[in-house]
C-alpha cells in the first residue's frame, strides 16, 4: 500500500485536468493551454495538504486526454497504469459542455476495470460557474459514479470540498500512511538529486529515461516534439543511486519554435535547467554537436548546475570512416569549449548501453560541488599559481570561497582590469588540477581590494 494517497486525474481532452492538477499541488507544475492534446506523459508530483489540522501527504498524478487525436494509444497505456496504481481517482467532466459520449465511455471503460466500487472514484465536474448545482450532479449521475463534486479549478472554487469528500472516502490505513508520511517527509526527498535530461527534439531524451527506469514511463516516438512537459520520475539508476529523473521538451532553435504551446514548453524546459542538480546534455552521435546543441550547452553553463554530456545513437556509427571514442570525446570538447569541465559519455539508449555511468558520475559531480577551501589556503595557492603566468601583473591580496552552487571563488586584487583572460584560464585550469571540480562550471570573480567592490566581475 502506498505511503501517500495516489489521486490520478482521468477524463477526455480539454475538461482543465492540468489545471486542476495545478490547483491540488498548489503550483503551476502542468503545462494548461486551450489546445486539447498538451498533456501526454504521465506526470505525478507530491504535495502536501491541510485537513483538519493536519498535514496528509499526497501523490497527484496528470494524465494525457482520453479519445484525442494524437498518441491514442500511447496515452491510453498511461492512463491505465495511472489508474491500476491509485488510491481515488478523479474523472474530470466539462460542465460548460455538458456531459458527452466520450465521458460515458471512460467511466464505461473505469467499470469493465472494475474500479467502480473497488477504489474511490469522484465524478469531478470542472468549469462550474454557478451557485446552484443540482442540475448539473443530476445529469452526470448518469454516468454510474455515486459521488459527485463541483469546483472550478481555475478560481479555486469548490477545491476544499473536493478534498474533503476525497479524504473520507479513502480507507483508514490509507489515511493513516499519508499522516506519518507527512509527519516525517521534510528530510525526505531532501538529499535526492534532480537529474535532468536535456537536448533539442529527437535526441533519445524520452527513451534514455525509460531506458534508466526499466519500463515505459516516457510516450516516445520519432515524431519531434512527442515530449512538451517536464516529467519528473522518482528512480533508482543502475548502481543503485537514487535520484529524481526529468524528462524534457526538445528544445528548439527560436526561428523553428511554433507559438503557442512549444514556446511553452521550451520555457518549461529552461525552468527545469535552473532547478535541476546535474544535466545530461544528450547529443545526436547521428549528427554530430550541432549549433543548437552548443546553444543548449551554454544555456547550462550559465544555470551553473552539474553537466553529463551524453553522445547516444554512438551504435550507429559502424562505418570505417566513423571517429573512435576518444577522438570523438575531443571533437565534442572543442565545439563546446566552455564545458570542458563536462565528463563525455558514448551510449546507446535503445540498446540499452553505456548507461551505468550516468548515476555515478552524477554522484561524483555533486560529490566535488560540495568542496570547501579554506581561505588561507586558497589565498596563498592563488599568489603562487598567478606567479606562474601573469602578463599584466595584477596584484592578488585575500582570496576565498564564497560559494558551492556553483563553486564561486571571489579574489580582491590590485586593479580587475589587469586580469588577463590567459590569467584567469590557467587559474582555472590548474584549480581543476589540484581540486577537481568535475562537471561544474567554476565561478572565478575579481574585484578591486581597495574598495571592496565589484569594479569588474569577470568569470
Amino acid at each position: 500500500m502506498s505511503s501517500r494517497i495516489r489521486i490520478a486525474i482521468i477524463g477526455r481532452p480539454n475538461v482543465g485536468k492540468s489545471t486542476l492538477f495545478n490547483r491540488l499541488t498548489g503550483r503551476k507544475r502542468a503545462l494548461v493551454h486551450d489546445r486539447p492534446g498538451v498533456t501526454r506523459d504521465r506526470i505525478e508530483t507530491n504535495a502536501q495538504w491541510y485537513l483538519h489540522g493536519k498535514a496528509v501527504a499526497v501523490t497527484l498524478v496528470d494524465t494525457g486526454g482520453l479519445g484525442g487525436e494524437h498518441f491514442e494509444q500511447e496515452i491510453r497505456e498511461q492512463v491505465a497504469t495511472a489508474v491500476d496504481h491509485a488510491d481515488v481517482i478523479l474523472a474530470v467532466f466539462d460542465a460548460q459542455s455538458g456531459l458527452m459520449p466520450e465521458d460515458m465511455e471512460i467511466t464505461r471503460e473505469l467499470a469493465k476495470k472494475g474500479l467502480l466500487g473497488r477504489i474511490p472514484v469522484i465524478g469531478t465536474i470542472n468549469k462550474v460557474d454557478a451557485e446552484s448545482h443540482e442540475l448539473l450532479e443530476s445529469e452526470f449521475h448518469a454516468t454510474g459514479i455515486d459521488h459527485i463534486a463541483t469546483v472550478s479549478a481555475e478560481h479555486g472554487r469548490g477545491i476544499d470540498a473536493l478534498k474533503e469528500l476525497l479524504w473520507d472516502l479513502v480507507p483508514d490505513k490509507t489515511r493513516q500512511n499519508a499522516l506519518e508520511t507527512a509527519a516525517g517527509q521534510d528530510e525526505i526527498e531532501e538529499s535526492v538529486p534532480r537529474i535532468a535530461i536535456i537536448g533539442k527534439p529527437n535526441a533519445g531524451k524520452s527513451t534514455l529515461a525509460n531506458a534508466l527506469l526499466g519500463s515505459n514511463r516516457m510516450i516516445t516516438s520519432p515524431i519531434a516534439g512527442t515530449t512538451v512537459d517536464a516529467v519528473d520520475v522518482t528512480a533508482v539508476l543502475p548502481g543503485g543511486i537514487r535520484a529524481v529523473l526529468v524528462d524534457t521538451a526538445g528544445i528548439r532553435r527560436k526561428s523553428r519554435t511554433e507559438q503557442g504551446i512549444e514556446v511553452l514548453s521550451v520555457v518549461q524546459a529552461r525552468k527545469t535547467i535552473e532547478r535541476c542538480d546535474v544535466a545530461v546534455l544528450m547529443i545526436d552521435a547521428v549528427h554530430g554537436v550541432t549549433d543548437q546543441d552548443e546553444k543548449i550547452g551554454g544555456l547550462l553553463d550559465e544555470a551553473g548546475c552539474g553537466v553529463i554530456v551524453a553522445v547516444n545513437k554512438w551504435d550507429t556509427q559502424k562505418k570505417p570512416d566513423s571517429p573512435d571514442m576518444e577522438t570523438a570525446a575531443d571533437i565534442v570538447r572543442e565545439r563546446m569549449g566552455f564545458l570542458r569541465y563536462a565528463p563525455v559519455i558514448f551510449i546507446s539508449a535503445t540498446r540499452n548501453e553505456g548507461l551505468e555511468e550516468i548515476g555515478s558520475l552524477a554522484v561524483e559531480i555533486l560529490e566535488q560541488r560540495k568542496t570547501r577551501i579554506p581561505t588561507h589556503e586558497f589565498t596563498e595557492w592563488i599568489r603562487e599559481e598567478s606567479g606562474v603566468h601573469n602578463p599584466r601583473n595584477a596584484k592578488f591580496y585575500m582570496c576565498h570561497q564564497s560559494g558551492r552552487n556553483p563553486p564561486t571563488f571571489v579574489c580582491h586584487v590590485s586593479d580587475p582590469e589587469k586580469v588577463h583572460y590567459s590569467l584567469k584560464g590557467h587559474l582555472v585550469n590548474s584549480m581543476r588540477k589540484r581540486w577537481g571540480f568535475m562537471g561544474n562550471p567554476i565561478r572565478l570573480l575579481f574585484v578591486s581590494a581597495g574598495q571592496g567592490k565589484k569594479k569588474r566581475a569577470t568569470r
